[in-house]
């Protein structure tokens, strides 16, 4: 089979041998070669799709289309000739994880039936199978579950591993509470003022009404009119008519409680998707970056900026969008489907990220530090509702974040002393906005 595959695979007119495509390193967040990465089965069809078309490197751009070519064609021969494909090849030498083996055992399995259980446990007992960790492999959104069953699929099949040695995490600096935090708390504190406001008027209006029903003139009180059938059913009919103004004061009031509870949802689901790009970040950059969240630039505008990723290669401002619904992005414009039409929609997360950036810059040149700052918009979530064609800045997908990260490539390299420069504004700059919250 490998003569037929040879023979078809080098009759297509490329410049790069296979032999060549294998030793390409793959992106930083994972920097090993394509063929080991590919015979561990981590880079799928989807993947190497995504490199051939979207990597910055023309070298591993060239190396995702050799390897994706000779992927097609020895599924169409082995298909050809009812051929077995194996989807993975024994090494002689370590492969390396990105991963301990202890933090893969400890790492928790999130897929029922055993969701919440430890991984290393059940890959021992062999409750999950190899087909269960090549699933967690493609389908995990955890990265950190993701490496953890690479690291135990190879431990699983007794290849030699060579684990990762300690390195330094991207550092995190906050600049309190977010926007969408504050949102939440104010919106939480109004709900309480509206409820507790219209517990105490309708108690008040209750007491007051019924003593305006004693009678002094005829000097009879509640005691008398209930004595007799005529003044129960009077009173009875005063209760009743509160509930019932009770009734109508309540509906407003429950149609302002379900507005402002839409809104702290769509608050707290922004908030959890930016921590969950920051989880993202972390565990794909190294101690030479650092990302800043939540940070307010001195000036008019006084809303706080989702990211700013400040590493040797360069300075991003990072626009984080958890949108409900279904969008569409070419250019510059943004739209959102509404039934079968689409309507252009009221935020424009490029020129949201755009303007931020373009903030961000003069702040820097007013503190005597020229840096050009790129825009990026992270579409945060978990599902992928958002088409983009032709996006005017860069729209990153949750899913392939960790690829997009270990894409970043610059013309030119920030310097060491500049950067510690751009790193200690921004630094004191959240410092001092947290001390005031």
């Amino acid at each position: 089979m490998d003569k037929v595959v040879n023979k078809i695979f080098y009759s297509a007119e490329i410049t790069m041998s296979l032999e060549e495509a294998r030793k390409v390193m793959w992106l930083r967040n994972n920097c090993r070669s394509l063929g080991e990465l590919f015979d561990e089965g981590y880079l799928n069809q989807a993947r190497l799709e995504w490199a051939a078309e979207k990597a910055y490197d023309l070298n591993l751009r060239q190396a995702s289309k050799v390897l994706l070519d000779w992927s097609r064609q020895t599924s169409k021969v082995a298909a050809d000739k009812n051929l077995p494909v194996s989807p993975t090849q024994v090494s002689e030498t370590p492969s390396q994880t990105e991963i301990s083996i202890e933090q893969a055992r400890t790492t928790i399995w999130p897929f029922p039936p055993y969701k919440g259980q430890l991984m290393g446990s059940l890959s021992e007992s062999k409750q999950v199978s190899l087909k269960d960790l090549g699933y967690a492999i493609e389908n995990a959104w955890d990265i950190r579950v993701r490496r953890a069953a690479i690291a135990l699929l190879l431990l699983r099949l007794n290849q030699a591993i060579k684990e990762p040695t300690p390195i330094e995490f991207l550092h995190v600096v906050t600049g309190g509470k977010s926007y969408a935090e504050r949102q939440m708390f104010i919106l939480t504190f109004l709900q309480g003022l509206i409820l507790g406001g219209s517990l105490i008027g309708m108690l008040v209006y209750s007491v007051f009404s019924i003593l305006r029903r004693q009678t002094p003139q005829s000097g009879k009180t509640i005691s008398t009119l209930v004595s007799s059938p005529t003044g129960v059913i009077a009173l009875l009919l005063v209760l009743v008519s509160l509930v019932a103004i009770g009734w109508l004061c309540i509906l407003p009031i429950n149609r302002l409680m379900k507005i402002i509870d839409r809104k702290i949802e769509n608050y707290r689901s922004g908030k959890e998707g930016e921590d969950r790009v920051a989880e993202i970040i972390r565990q794909s950059l190294d101690g030479n970056w650092y990302l800043f969240r939540n940070a307010v630039l001195p000036g008019r505008d006084k809303g706080d900026m989702d990211g700013i990723l400040v590493g040797p290669i360069g300075v991003w401002v990072l626009e984080i969008k958890t949108l409900n619904g279904e969008y569409r992005n070419t250019g510059d414009r943004w739209e959102y489907r509404k039934g079968m039409r689409w309507k252009l929609a009221t935020a424009n997360p490029s020129r949201q990220a755009e303007d931020n950036a373009i903030r961000l810059a003069n702040f820097l040149k007013a503190n005597n530090i020229r840096q050009w700052v790129t825009p990026a918009v992270i579409w945060a979530n978990r599902e992928n509702f958002l088409s983009v064609q032709s996006p005017s800045i860069a729209v990153w997908l949750l899913d392939r974040l960790p690829d997009e990260l270990g894409n970043l490539l610059s013309s030119q390299s920030i310097p060491n002393d500049k950067q510690e420069i751009i790193v200690d504004k921004l630094t004191k700059l959240c410092q001092q906005q947290s001390n005031k919250t």
